[in-house]
C-alpha cells in the first residue's frame, strides 16, 4: 500500500517536471496507485519471503505486471496508460526487462516514467529482508545503470526530487 502511494506520488511530480498537461498529470497518478496490482494475486509466501528468492519464485513474482493487467482488462474501467504501465513497469530501455522484452521507444513514457519511480521508492524503503538505501546513494547508483532507464525521463526524476533528497 506505501509504496503505490508513494510511486503514485512520485509519478505526479515526476509528469508536472517533464510538463505534461495535467489530465495526463492525473493519469500518472492513477498509473502509478495502480502498478503492482499483480501483486494481490501473488501468494503470500512468495511475496513476503524474507530472503532471496528462488529462481522459481523469481518466476512466479514475473508474472505480477500481466497478473495487474488482465485485473483491469477485466474491471473495464482502468485508462489504456494505467493498463500500459501495470504491464510494463519493469521493461527496461536497452531490452532485458519482462514481461515482454521491450526496448527504447517500444515502451511509453508513462511506462518509462513508472520504472523510475517503482525503483527508486523499492530501493530507498526499509523492508523485512533490507534496509533502504540512503535517497542520495540511491539515485548516484540509479544513474549508473546504463540502459536500464531513459535518460531524459531519469534526470526529469532527479530535477523532480532535487539533488539532494530529504533523508
Amino acid at each position: 500500500y506505501m509504496h503505490s502511494v508513494a510511486v503514485c506520488a512520485l509519478m505526479i511530480a515526476l509528469a508536472r517536471q517533464l510538463g505534461l498537461e495535467e489530465a495526463l498529470v492525473r493519469e500518472a497518478g492513477m498509473a502509478g496507485l495502480l502498478h503492482d496490482l499483480g501483486k494481490a494475486m501473488m501468494p503470500n509466501e512468495v511475496l513476503n519471503k524474507p530472503g532471496k528468492l528462488t529462481d522459481a519464485e523469481f518466476a512466479i513474482m514475473k508474472s505480477h505486471p500481466a497478473e495487474g493487467h488482465r485485473l483491469l482488462v477485466e474491471g473495464g474501467t482502468a485508462s489504456d496508460i494505467t493498463r500500459d504501465v501495470c504491464l510494463h513497469h519493469h521493461e527496461k530501455v536497452a531490452g532485458g526487462g519482462y514481461p515482454e522484452g521491450l526496448k527504447g521507444d517500444e515502451i511509453s513514457l508513462m511506462a518509462k516514467m513508472g520504472a523510475v519511480c517503482d525503483v527508486y521508492d523499492a530501493i530507498t524503503s526499509n523492508r523485512p529482508y533490507k534496509s533502504g538505501w540512503d535517497p542520495a546513494e540511491s539515485i548516484r547508483r540509479m544513474s549508473e545503470w546504463k540502459g536500464h532507464f531513459e535518460e531524459r525521463v531519469f534526470q526529469a526524476f532527479v530535477k523532480s526530487i532535487g539533488i539532494y533528497p530529504t533523508g
